[in-house]
């Protein structure tokens, strides 16, 4: 029937069948009225097609869209939106909802383990600051931590596979390790140093000929005594962490232990007995190492990130307290005292570190350590 035809046709039937009920002719037209809406919207010429009228315009939606549109509270989590830009850690990290942190189960007093088995000491509290800044970056007030035990050898490979986002712990900033990692502003200096057991007679590592010397495997303290191993004529053992390598020298199965001064302070602190081991003779570098953050390779703007927050807690003398908590009062949960003043090399990476902000480079360490540098843990 054409659409004339449809018009008309009420008119007609009106005008032949005046004596029938208006209320018929009425419910008629309506009919009439509803099959013409129904043809326009079949015509394929219709305004509301489903095809797009020009080429490369979107599909018109044919879901109906509600009478009212949906409202939310203002404090929606997901009405919130980044300061900035994700990177392509800060995308990881979203998009699980938290941050794996490394950590060491023994290097006392940056990065060990209480008595519940969580970590603590200064690199942990220091990757704490980090996390609290990111949340706010990253307007993810709830972004868990998730901590990661990892040892020396491990670390490298475990943040360039993304098994961590950071490592929490006295790792050195050297070139080598730079070719696959990123590192943070430094944050501390130390060197390395033999520890042997009170009435040995050793006093430097050329006393050591014959002898069993301990090393942790994957530290450059390993590499600076195997450079000096075949002059002084010790025999080397290697651990596979600190308290493997302590538990060597305190059974007397090493008699001296290499590693970083402040870690055998820590080790000797909180060991059954303290006053047993002795710290001895000249640093085994010429020049002191410097610890710093362990990132991932080529994203630089999560490593300004971090800088960044670092930055902000050498500058507000935060630096200084932690320090003090750490290296200066009884560490939790042994109770001993380290009575470990900072040095001048670690007060002048506070003070760089304070004024350098987002662009420094994580790789020039100190002053006094070269980027080639290949000493420390």
């Amino acid at each position: 029937m054409s659409l004339i035809s449809l018009l008309s046709l009420p008119f007609l039937i009106a005008a032949g069948t005046r004596r029938r009920s208006g209320r018929f002719i009425s419910a008629f037209i309506g009919i009439v009225i509803g099959t013409f809406a129904a043809t326009m919207l079949a015509s394929p010429n219709a305004t509301l097609a489903a095809e797009p009228p020009v080429a490369g315009m979107p599909r018109l939606s044919t879901v109906a869209a509600p009478a009212q549109a949906p409202t939310f509270p203002a404090d929606t989590s997901f009405a919130q939106t980044p300061a900035v830009a994700d990177t392509p850690t800060t995308a990881r990290i979203r998009e699980r909802g938290r941050i794996l942190l490394g950590y060491r189960q023994t290097a006392v007093p940056f990065s060990y383990v209480d008595a519940d088995d969580r970590p603590m000491g200064l690199a942990w509290a220091l990757c704490q600051r980090v996390v609290t800044s990111l949340q706010q970056e990253m307007a993810m007030p709830e972004l868990r931590v998730t901590p990661v035990r990892v040892i020396e050898q491990m670390r490298g490979p475990m943040v360039k596979g993304d098994a961590i986002d950071i490592d929490c712990a006295p790792s050195t900033v050297t070139a080598s390790r730079g070719q696959q990692v990123a590192f943070s502003l430094p944050y501390y200096a130390a060197n390395v140093r033999l520890m042997v057991r009170a009435g040995t007679g050793v006093t430097s590592i050329d006393d050591l000929r014959g002898l069993r010397l301990a090393v942790v495997q994957g530290t450059t303290a390993e590499r600076l005594v195997r450079a000096q191993h075949a002059r002084a004529g010790f025999q080397l053992l290697m651990a596979r962490d600190y308290d493997e390598a302590f538990r060597m020298l305190s059974e007397r199965r090493a008699q001296a232990l290499a590693l970083d001064d402040v870690l055998l302070e820590g080790l000797r602190a909180t060991s059954k007995t303290p006053d047993a081991y002795r710290i001895v003779g000249a640093p085994l570098a010429v020049q002191s190492e410097s610890y710093a953050l362990v990132l991932p390779k080529d994203d630089p703007a999560f490593k300004a990130r971090v800088d960044a927050a670092l930055a902000a807690v050498f500058r507000s003398g935060e630096m200084a307290q932690l320090q003090r908590q750490w290296f200066q009062a009884a560490i939790p949960p042994y109770g001993h005292r380290l009575a470990v003043e900072p040095s001048p090399e670690t007060l002048t990476l506070w003070e760089i570190g304070g004024r350098s902000g987002n662009e420094q480079e994580a790789s020039a360490a100190s002053p006094t350590t070269s980027s080639s540098s290949t000493s420390g843990s």
